[in-house]
């Protein structure tokens, strides 16, 4: 069985097919994500809205942090959705580190 891979965005689970991660010289980056669009179709509403409403956010993921993400393009057809962002700020973080987070991150939730 293939673990999905997942970013958090406001405390809500996203689980992605697939992500490439652009750098650039300063401290901004460029992110592609796909998702299942079948599997999850709640994420159509979602990421439509968020583009709408031209919505900065945050994400979160298993080595990484994007702030100031906004969404650049989506393309989508009934099964996947791809999405362009942009961040201001993406820090890369390192497993230890993450691991720590997401302990604390529970043990406060209980």
């Amino acid at each position: 069985m293939k673990k999905e891979s997942w970013i958090k965005i406001n405390n809500e689970i996203f689980f992605i097919k697939e992500m490439i991660i652009q750098l650039s010289i300063g401290s901004h980056a460029s992110l592609q994500l796909s998702f299942d669009i079948k599997t999850y179709p709640n994420y159509s509403n979602v990421f439509f809205n968020k583009y709408e409403n031209k919505e900065k956010f945050n994400i979160v993921g298993k080595e990484f942090e994007a702030k100031g993400t906004i969404i650049k393009t989506i393309d989508t057809d009934r099964n996947i959705m791809n999405i362009s962002l942009r961040c201001d700020l993406l820090n890369h973080k390192n497993l230890s580190e993450r691991r720590e987070e997401i302990i604390d991150e529970f043990l406060n939730n209980d």
